[in-house]
């Protein structure tokens, strides 16, 4: 018992420290991106809508995108975690990620080329409707 009690702090004070970024990696732009199967509720869908693409637009460390016609809304840490919220009345949506950025590579030429990014997360449609229910569905998505 001992020993957790000495951990734990350690967790809770770890799990703070994510900060909006002040130089945020580029990661705007348009991502062709990869479903998962979802895990939803008793008598959700079983999927919510699922764009083959998604398109950021990114201004410093704030981020937008449409997911089901709705836009979405939200920030972007310096961890390169972010995460993003939107919707009507009967559906809400969060999105929720991470950004692997690639190393810039020199190109024949002796140009460079763009690092690459790679997003991996969540997307949670939640309905509020006749018929309540929550669906989250994983995502892998790379840039076009």
């Amino acid at each position: 018992m001992r020993r957790l009690l000495m951990v734990l702090p350690f967790f809770v004070i770890a799990c703070g420290d994510q900060q909006p970024c002040l130089t945020c990696p580029m990661i705007g732009g348009a991502y062709l991106v990869s479903w998962q199967s979802g895990f939803p509720q008793d008598g959700c869908p079983a999927m919510g809508p699922r764009p083959v693409n998604l398109n950021f637009t990114q201004m410093g460390n704030q981020l937008s995108v449409l997911v089901g016609g709705e836009e979405l809304r939200g920030t972007l840490y310096d961890t390169y975690d972010f995460s993003m919220l939107g919707g009507r009345n009967e559906n809400t949506y969060s999105l929720r990620g991470r950004a692997v950025v690639g190393s810039a590579t020199t190109s024949a030429d002796g140009g460079t080329v763009a690092a690459g990014v790679h997003l991996v997360g969540t997307l949670s449609t939640r309905s509020s409707g006749a018929k309540a229910c929550d669906l989250t569905e994983n995502y892998t998505a790379d840039r076009l």
